[in-house]
């Protein structure tokens, strides 16, 4: 009998136990702060990344719009992170779920990112989600693509996507008519060719042809 309720009560301390330590993970898996439309902090002062999500930079058109839909996902709620893998910054990127929603896919399907093509288990998800807010014209789409131009600042600043080098356009460089601008990413419009280089562009090859 003593036996008995001697392995009962270690039954009983180990089950407190271990509920203690799960409620200690459990808090340090709380979001206290969200930096920016993809990127937050853990209580356990850990930095992560939505995975496969290229939010607009802090300044950028859609920034604060996209902030402000994340904050409403997460922040002080728990999360679950998967397929982490650390950032040379520090970071983790991590596939985000809260309450068994990918919310990487929120912010895509919302149109307030934009694929970075890491590879991941759901970067179709997120690809198939980015296109069908471009098709919706939802978030970015809406507020920042092609936005128009301010009188007499006409020259155009293009990012290209797979290389990152900075091009400007004039009204009379051949490509001039085909090139989308996407402010949420960090072109715009230019008053002048100063102005564009100041801001790192350089003159289109198409100018010269």
């Amino acid at each position: 009998m003593v036996k008995k309720i001697g392995f009962t009560l270690i039954l009983f301390f180990s089950f407190l136990l271990n509920f203690y330590f799960y409620s200690i993970f459990e808090k340090e898996r709380v979001v206290t702060e969200v930096v920016d439309g993809d990127t937050f902090q853990l209580k356990s002062g850990v930095r992560v990344r939505l995975m496969g999500v290229d939010a607009p930079e802090y300044g950028n058109c859609g920034s604060e719009e996209a902030k402000k839909k994340l904050s409403e996902l997460i922040l002080n709620k728990n999360v679950e992170l998967k397929e982490t893998v650390e950032e040379k910054y520090g970071r983790s990127l991590s596939l985000v779920y809260q309450n068994k929603t990918l919310v990487n896919q929120i912010i895509m399907a919302q149109g307030w990112g934009r694929p970075d093509y890491r590879k991941n288990s759901q970067r179709d998800v997120l690809t198939s989600a980015y296109h069908e807010a471009q098709e919706k014209n939802l978030g970015i789409n809406a507020l920042c693509i092609n936005p128009k131009p301010t009188p007499g600042c006409l020259i155009k600043g293009n990012i290209d996507t797979a290389t990152s080098e900075k091009f400007y356009h004039l009204p009379y460089c051949r490509h001039y008519s085909q090139t989308n601008l996407n402010t949420a990413y960090g072109e715009g419009w230019f008053c002048s060719e100063k102005e564009a280089q100041k801001a790192g562009f350089i003159k289109s090859p198409s100018c010269d042809q």
